[in-house]
């Protein structure tokens, strides 16, 4: 393995604990806000807005944004 080699296995290394990283931050919405989030959600069904109300990682949160935007 020569110095690529090395330079690719620190560099896929590095992707790796950014990806754990944002999957594991804690949801910082107030209860205000999951509440307002979980009222938007109602005319998808109950269990969607049921599911605004759980702890929710900012990618999961960032997948909603986009589903907004193309909706």
């Amino acid at each position: 393995m020569g110095k690529n080699g090395i330079y690719i296995l620190c560099g896929v290394a590095l992707v790796v604990i950014a990806a754990i990283f944002l999957l594991n931050l804690p949801d910082n919405r107030s209860g205000t806000e999951r509440v307002g989030d979980a009222v938007e959600a109602l005319p998808n069904g109950v269990d969607k807005a049921g599911d605004q109300l759980k702890d929710r990682n900012p990618v999961e949160k960032a997948g909603d944004a986009i589903s907004k935007k193309t909706d």
